[in-house]
């Protein structure tokens, strides 16, 4: 599938963040989330004005390579994809794709 896809990013790391750095209104997006519970940290990231959290994220190794490591769609053509920028899982690169 990756070869027959375009991908695009600025390659620019984004932080991960931790649910109480997020706001409230991002909060509700993320409606799954028990945010009373204490163990509601999670990592999330910005991106093009959403909210994401990486564990909803589709491993992408088979699709789209060792590069990436995980992605969503958003069509059947089309999606979002991440990978960690560094070995310490802190922050990651956000990339887009149509096939």
């Amino acid at each position: 599938m990756a070869n027959d896809c375009a991908i695009i990013t600025n390659r620019q790391p984004r932080n991960l963040l931790s649910g109480y750095e997020l706001t409230a209104a991002e909060r509700r997006e993320l409606h799954y989330i028990d945010w009373t519970a204490e163990t509601s940290g999670g990592d999330f990231f910005r991106y093009k004005g959403q909210i994401y959290d990486v564990d909803e994220f589709t491993p992408a190794q088979e699709l789209f390579g060792s590069y990436w490591h995980g992605y969503q769609s958003d069509s059947f053509f089309s999606g979002i994809l991440f990978r960690f920028a560094d070995e310490h899982y802190d922050s990651v690169i956000v990339g887009r794709y149509y096939c």
